[in-house]
């Protein structure tokens, strides 16, 4: 936490109790211009405190407001916002809950409305001034109402052009990791699963100086919660890099409270050839994240001989099947050509992890996929295309561990881009509706923005059902299944110089209802 303020800070809060000048002095038009407002770019706001939905900045030329009035007309029921608070900031583009910020005004919504009086005097600034609204979401607010909100006015003066931001409510969203953190520019590449005793575990790339994958000074994190994702431990170092050699791309698998976790390490996919690969490790947790083994290198199993320059698993989650086989998919070069075509294989583990197998190749040009268990004991892989439009994924099933493939499909009611996505079976069940329940991320949109979880109600047949998560700017994500039965999503967002990972809580019951 930051409890120290800025320079500019500073110099504002000396502004509080100063002389105040008539509005006419000030400004004489009938609406306030030179206003920035910028939405979030989030579309989902959690119950609790301090979650922000956008951002107000006073040029210069506006001065120091006195009174903001915010309306909420739209909003569906507005006993949904108990409070709202303008804190303070240093930047306009993103809010970081986790931090100290000043609370310049506090309101409690009356009718529509949410009139702040500010600690502001009303002397003309000499710097960009921004503001964060943030609402309090009563803990008894409904899943999927909407929470709408516009800048009215400022000193009584009609806010020119306000844009009118909307967030669904859902049960939470934390803030886990941000740009910054720790002095590292970037956080990439989310992971997380479930442990027996309810301690969620993410993992990340701590991509320290700047946003590009390996080779590059990488470290694997991860980060334990054991309330549920409201609060998140500091973080854990599973692998560290150097500026000579990281890690990254880290996958996770689940057992109990065992975790079995690969990644790569080198000098990257494309820089890797037969003479210097990109070496794949293998790490294990046998108490739900807090200790990790060394990583262990089993580079030569996964490659066993064959004429492969490079490759790497697949990020964020892999699977424990119902025997007990430890599962990952990874990407494998087939030709020296930069930027080639890539096969998808299964890499998997009878032992614990101890040696490692290969499959048959389920597919040519593929990239990242990730492997689900269903009902009847098959394995579907979900494959994302490098020729993405119109279809961003296909698919294939087994049923002897890659020996032998379906025919290669594609979703037709599943649109986006070519990019990560993560797939989960909702319920361990064998039998039943929800046996048959699959849930899949994935970008909705021909550019990593609009990140979509797709439902599907027929083991992966059909894919009816989608919610937005992430409107804006928004690219991987990892699913897990909560203690509760509700689902846990943890995502990059806000690509403003670089991501956010959130976390975020909803139910089946949205996901699966027109709202």
């Amino acid at each position: 936490m930051n409890s120290l303020l800025s320079a500019r800070n500073a110099f504002l809060l000396s502004l509080l109790m100063a002389f105040s000048l008539p509005v006419a002095a000030r400004q004489k038009t009938k609406e306030i211009t030179g206003l920035y407002i910028q939405p979030t770019n989030a579309s989902l706001i959690g119950r609790g405190p301090d979650q922000a939905v956008a951002s107000i900045t006073f040029s210069p030329q506006t001065g120091l407001p006195q009174t903001i009035t915010v309306k909420l007309e739209g909003s569906t029921d507005i006993r949904d916002i108990e409070r709202a608070t303008l804190y303070l900031s240093d930047r306009a583009d993103r809010f970081d809950p986790r931090s100290l910020h000043t609370a310049i005004a506090m309101a409690k919504p009356a009718g529509n409305r949410l009139t702040f009086s500010t600690k502001f005097a009303r002397k003309t600034n000499t710097h960009k001034v921004t503001l964060w609204l943030c609402l309090d979401i009563a803990g008894t607010a409904r899943e999927g109402n909407a929470v709408k909100t516009s800048f009215l006015s400022i000193d009584a003066l009609p806010v020119a052009d306000a844009p009118t931001t909307e967030h669904t409510i859902v049960p939470m969203r934390t803030l886990v990791w941000m740009p910054g953190d720790d002095g590292s520019v970037s956080y990439r590449i989310p992971g997380i699963v479930t442990c027996a005793d309810g301690t969620l575990v993410a993992c990340a790339d701590k991509r320290k100086n700047h946003s590009g994958d390996l080779p590059a000074d990488i470290d694997v994190l991860v980060k334990r919660s054991s309330d549920g994702g409201k609060t998140w431990s500091e973080p854990i170092t599973v692998a560290k890099g150097t500026p000579d050699y990281g890690y990254g791309d880290a996958a996770m698998a689940i057992s109990g409270n065992t975790i079995t976790m690969v990644m790569v390490g080198g000098n990257g996919l494309w820089h890797s050839n037969p003479r210097k690969m990109q070496e794949m490790f293998v790490c294990r947790s046998t108490d739900g994240g807090k200790t990790w083994t060394e990583p262990r290198n089993i580079t030569a199993q996964v490659y066993r001989g064959k004429n492969r320059p490079g490759g790497f698993f697949a990020s964020g989650r892999g699977l424990v099947t119902s025997d007990g086989t430890i599962v990952f998919v990874a990407a494998m070069r087939t030709s020296a050509e930069w930027g080639g075509p890539l096969e998808n294989i299964l890499v998997y583990s009878r032992d614990e992890g101890k040696t490692w197998l290969t499959s048959d190749a389920l597919r040519n040009n593929g990239d990242e996929s990730k492997v689900v268990e269903l009902a009847d004991g098959r394995l579907l892989v979900s494959s994302r295309n490098r020729d993405a439009n119109p279809n961003p994924r296909s698919y294939a099933l087994t049923a002897d561990l890659g020996k032998t493939w379906t025919p290669l499909a594609r979703w037709e009611d599943m649109t986006g881009t070519n990019c990560n996505g993560a797939i989960i079976r909702y319920s361990a069940k064998n039998s039943g509706a929800e046996s048959r329940i699959l849930l899949h991320t994935l970008p909705a949109d021909k550019d990593r923005v609009n990140l979509t979880l797709f439902v599907s109600k027929d083991s992966g047949k059909t894919w009816p059902y989608r919610k937005t998560i992430c409107r804006g700017e928004s690219a991987y994500s990892s699913l897990t299944i909560l203690p509760n039965g509700n689902i846990g999503i943890l995502s990059e967002e806000d690509d403003q110089i670089a991501y956010d990972i959130w976390f975020t809580e909803v139910s089946l019951d949205w996901l699966l209802s027109e709202k």
